[in-house]
Parts: C-alpha cells; structure tokens; sequence
C-alpha cells in the first residue's frame, strides 16, 4: 500500500456504521475501536511491544516523537477500502504521514481472503489484519527515524519483514517469519526479474501482477539478506549509492555484479518448503499506562472528515467537502473537536470568513487552542496579501495569532508551518526563527513530500543549495523518471496534476524537477559536496538501524 493516499473521493458513511467507539491511548499512540474498548485496549499494547522491538533491535536512542501516532481499526476490509476511497479493492490498511499527525487506518476484524479474478490473477491475499497494521506502522518507523530515498519494493519488502512478527508468552518476540501470503503470489502470479525490481521507483511504473509481485520479492529479498551477510553487504551498498544520487540502473550494476545468479538464489529461495525464525527474548516489555474510554458522539460522527483532510481531496471538491463537514458537525456547535474540523475544511475551501467565526468560536471554548490561532492569523495576513499592503506594523500585528499559536503547540507541524507561511505571504524571506519552525515542522512529519519542498526551497533562497538538495533528494529520487516525456506528454501530464491538484497545495515543480535543478546550479567539487555523507542522509543503508538485511 502507497505510503500516502492521496486526492480520495468523498466517504459517505452512515452514522450507526460508526456507533460504540472506543479510544485507548498508550505512550506512543492512540487507538480508535469500534465495538470493543477491549480490542483498542490490546492493541495499543501490542504497539507499544513491537514499538519496543523496532527500538531495541535498530538501536535507535532518539527520543521518541512528541505526537502520538493514530491508529482507526475500522469494522473490517471492505471498510478500510472505502475509507481509502477505493471500494471493492484489495486495500486492508494504509500508512497515511501529513503534517496534521500520521495515522493508520486498517482492522482487527478476521484475515481478508484470496480472490481471484476471472483471468485466475489473485486480487487478494490471505493476510492477518493485525499483521498488516505492524506492516504499516513499520513504514512510520522506518521514514521517522530514517528518512532517505527508499525504492518501494525495499521499503515494502522491510515493512513485510517486520511485520510478521509474532508475540509469544513471556515477552518471547519471533522475527523473520514466513508471509505466507506472498507465497500464494509466487505460485499464482510467477517471477519478477531482479533486475527489473531493483530498477524500479515506485508504485506507477509497475501495473496488474506486477504489483504484487513488487510486495513479494521486496519481502524475498529483505528477508533472504537477513540470513546471507554477502547479500546485505550488496543490498547496503545499492541503497547507499542510491542515496548519494546514483541513477536506480548504476545502483544495481555496482552493487550486484552477480544478479543473474542472485536472481537464481531468491527463485530458489522462494520455493523452499522450511523458514528459520528468529527468537528474541527479552527479559521486560514494559507497555506502560493505559487509558481508555468511549468517544463521544461529535468524534464518533466527525473522525472520518478528519481521516479524509489528511489524505487529502482536490481543490475542485473543497466546498462540496466543506458543505458535508458543515452539516456533520451542526449538530455539535460547542464541540472543540467538531469545530476544529470545521474551521479546517472551511479555511481549505477559501471561506475565510467562515473560518475566522469558527476559529473565534473555538478560542471562545479552547483559548489556547493552537490552530484556531493559526487560522486567525493566516485569514489576517491572507487579507493584507489580497490587498498589497506594505504596511509593516499592520503585517506584524496580523502575525501575532501565529506567534502565540507557536507557543501554545510547539510540536503541531500544521502551526509551525503557518508561522512561516505568515512570513512569505508577506512575499519576504522569513527571519531565522520562521525557518527553525519550519525544519522542525519537517523533522516532525519527515514524509510530508510539502513541508520537505518547502524547507528545500527555503534552503535554495538562502544559496544553502547542498543543504537544499539533500532535503529534496529523498522525494525526487522515489518519483518517476519524466525525463523521457514529449513536450505533449509533459503538458498533459501538468494538465492532469493541476486538475488533481489537493485542497491547500500550491502548484510547484516536482521533486525530481527541483533536484535536477540544483544540481545543474553546481559544478565540479560543489557537485561532490552536495552529495550528504552517508552517515548523514539518514538512509537506512551502511548496516545502521534502518537495513532490515541484519547479520
């Protein structure tokens, strides 16, 4: 499943399919149930265990983030599935990182089942629900903590490893286990060439069987490099060159010289019949605190416009989506969940005025409410911006609601963000302190792909270009290679971003457009120093704690 869902179509849900609700919020995350606050309960606990196992066995001693991560465990498949606005498909859960907070939206109901379309392909895998979600939550781990540029089969084949681990008695862990799943898509769907997975970037360049194929052989491999040093001194070596901005195709000849007769070892190694586990006793898992209780109605009736403002919608939909909020949350006026929703969609939708009374209403029950004060301040510099001033003490007392939304939300990357937005409305470069809210707003959603052009953009207005170029890298080098487009092709294809283009997001360059860019801009030793070093570009590479290829 793509790491982020993006320009989804609306979710119309009827309220009693969201009835008895629970949360359980842990240490690290808060867990929304339906049915049971058991359920929510349990599976809090098991985060926080495999969150503990990903630590230990990574040695990661980074303090973790300040935000809890927000797990919906909705009633089952088909409900995953039309919350990601794809109904009928294969989706069981999905990974979604924005700056408005990560989530994971999947189900703890029964294992989904294999279907098979009539042409005999498997649309469907048979998978454990729960297993799918630590598979997700690998993800969040893995571009927390190691932010870098990942081809997708790598990343998911890491997400698939670590996602089968098992909890036995006694705080026993076992990991490397067999997806059995994924042996289904071997026999039923064939074999990927290696050489064709290692030189692909992401999802889009791959279609139909595929793209199973892409989940499978990215496990095969990830867990195969587990057991075989040699192979993880390769698979090391590829991520690294990659990460140093060598081309996908020059990775893999300088880092398999041997591909044929690996590609023969992993065909083997995916039909062997016995896996060797691997057993991880450790003497106390403490989980911590516990707390659980039964939403409210407002949340019970609101969550799903939440879901859907950080996957986010196309601008062409924000007053229908704004319309449908309003109308959900009428009947929960005083509500501070409610309305937060509320004044967002509203303010995305361009009704600032509406947004403001909402913003005021909600700083009427929540003073400190951090971004009702940045929608206050970003109505009031939107207004100045509308009307050229060049009134600096006026553009200064619009920004103030921004400055006390900082200090009331320092960890909300929505509101550092907007402090820095204030700045640039003003069409100036921001002062040091607007651009540290900035990265830490980055540092907080290392996935957000806008905050990461935002920073990078910063960073080439201030000729901080490395700087610049290492911020954008890990974006540009997981997005398609356009270089080959007619200048038809690429019109088009601007023509159907622009027409896609999600509520709030400016029109920009992409991410591979930017880096080749600034790279052009260097020559020679500035070439070579644009290049982070490896133990810098937070790649998961070199043998450190992101490389689940372990000895």
């Amino acid at each position: 499943m793509p790491r982020v869902i993006l320009f989804l179509i609306v979710v119309c849900i009827p309220q009693a399919a969201w009835a008895d609700w629970f949360q359980a919020q842990s240490r690290n995350f808060t867990v929304y149930s339906q049915g049971s606050a058991a359920k929510a309960q349990e599976f809090a606990a098991k985060l926080e265990r495999f969150n503990y196992v990903l630590r230990t066995y990574h040695n990661v001693t980074a303090p973790p983030p300040p935000n809890r991560l927000r797990v919906f465990l909705l009633g089952g498949t088909e409900a995953v599935a039309r919350m990601a606005g794809a109904p009928g498909s294969a989706i069981a859960g999905y990974y979604v990182p924005t700056a408005r907070g990560a989530f994971l939206v999947g189900t703890s109901s029964r294992p989904s089942r294999a279907r098979r379309t009539r042409d005999g392909h498997v649309t469907g895998l048979t998978v454990d629900s729960e297993n799918i979600l630590l598979h997700e939550f690998t993800h969040h781990f893995m571009y927390q903590y190691f932010p870098a540029a990942y081809p997708t089969w790598y990343s998911e084949g890491f997400a698939e490893f670590w996602g089968q681990t098992a909890f036995l008695p006694n705080d026993v862990v076992e990991v490397g286990r067999p997806a059995e799943g994924r042996f289904q898509t071997f026999h039923s769907l064939g074999w990927l060439p290696l050489e064709r997975l290692l030189r692909t970037h992401n999802y889009a360049e791959l279609g139909g069987a595929d793209l199973f194929l892409l989940y499978a052989e990215g496990w095969l491999f990830v867990r195969y490099a587990f057991q075989h040093a040699d192979v993880k001194r390769q698979l090391d070596e590829y991520l690294n060159l990659i990460n140093r901005g060598v081309s996908y195709e020059e990775a893999t000849r300088r880092a398999f010289p041997n591909l044929d007769q690996l590609n023969s070892r992993l065909f083997d190694y995916a039909h062997r019949s016995r896996f060797e586990v691997l057993t991880l006793p450790f003497r106390h898992i403490e989980v911590g605190p516990i707390e659980v209780r039964q939403l409210r109605p407002a949340e019970e009736a609101m969550f799903p416009y939440d879901i859907r403002l950080s996957q986010g919608y196309p601008a062409r939909e924000a007053q229908d989506f704004a319309d449908d909020v309003r109308a959900a949350a009428a009947p929960y006026p005083d509500d501070p969940y409610a309305l937060e929703i509320l004044m967002e969609a509203e303010h995305l939708a361009g009704n600032d005025e509406r947004a403001l009374a909402t913003a005021e209403h909600l700083l009427g029950i929540d003073p400190r409410n951090g971004r009702a004060l940045a929608v206050k301040g970003l109505v009031a510099v939107a207004a100045l911006r509308a009307a050229q001033s060049t009134d600096h003490a006026a553009w200064n007392a619009a920004r103030q609601p921004l400055e006390q939304a900082i200090q009331a939300a320092p960890s909300d990357a929505v509101v550092l963000s907007a402090y820095y937005q204030g700045f640039r409305a003003q069409g100036i470069l921001p002062p040091p302190e607007a651009q540290n809210a900035l990265y830490n707003a980055m540092l907080l959603a290392p996935s957000d792909s806008e905050l990461r052009y935002m920073v990078a953009r910063d960073f080439e207005e201030r000729r901080m270009i490395p700087e610049a170029i290492a911020i954008i890298r890990p974006n540009a080098y997981t997005a398609p290679d356009d270089g080959h487009e007619s200048p038809a092709e690429r019109r088009r294809r601007e023509r159907r971003e622009q027409a896609a283009r999600r509520a709030g997001r400016e029109v920009h360059e992409s991410a591979l457009e930017m880096l080749n860019r600034l790279t052009a801009r260097l020559s020679g030793d500035d070439q070579e120093s644009a290049a982070a070093p490896e133990g810098d570009s937070g790649s998961a590479s070199g043998g450190d704690a992101g490389s689940a290829s372990g000895d």
